[in-house]
């Protein structure tokens, strides 16, 4: 957890506030964004819900209170068993939520509004896959057990309900492959 946790704090600080000078402004500035707050919290609970020792249960029982808190303060739900790759960030908060059987990959970039959770509500068993250096745009669904490739981008309002490969953009209703990415669409920030 320990590790994760610090790239994720590594890429909100360079992804938001690079233009602040280390020291007290960058840490309030860090420990108050809603998005870092809410997977501060995730990555509490992904911890806790993977053992039995004494102070797991101890702290498995402080985080449903304190996820609860985070629930209603930021409108970002992530299901504690979710598999969540370092690097995992959340620009805007409000209106996401995450399955928690739902898989994303390394360096994962969310906008407000984005849904990755199942088809129907019966459907409980089959949750997203999400590759490695996926930015979802504001508003978009990914539903069902689909895989999302490494290298795309989904955009904004899509509703994703079939597998997409890796290095394209994606986007529309139902989701289709808008273009491929290659080297020069480096600046959409993927990385």
């Amino acid at each position: 957890m320990n590790y994760k946790l610090r790239i994720d704090r590594e890429r909100f600080i360079k992804k938001d506030l690079k233009e602040y000078n280390p020291g007290i402004a960058r840490f309030i500035r860090l420990y108050t964004n809603l998005g870092y707050l809410a997977v501060l919290v995730y990555r509490i609970g992904n911890w806790s819900s993977k053992g039995n020792s004494l102070i797991r249960k101890i702290i498995r029982k402080l985080y449903f209170v304190l996820n609860l808190f985070i629930e209603i303060i930021t409108g970002i739900t992530i299901g504690p068993q979710a598999e969540i790759g370092e690097g995992f960030y959340i620009g805007h908060h409000g209106g996401i939520i995450i399955h928690p059987k739902a898989i994303l990959g390394i360096n994962c970039s969310i906008s407000q509004g984005v849904t990755i959770g199942v088809k129907a509500p019966l459907e409980t068993k089959s949750a997203p896959i999400i590759g490695n250096n996926v930015y979802i745009g504001a508003g978009a669904k990914i539903l069902g057990g689909i895989k999302i490739g490494n290298n795309v981008i989904i955009g904004a309002n899509a509703v994703v309900v079939s597998d997409v490969p890796s290095n394209v953009i994606s986007g529309g209703i139902p989701a289709k492959i808008i273009k491929p990415l290659n080297k020069q669409n480096d600046e959409v920030g993927l990385n």
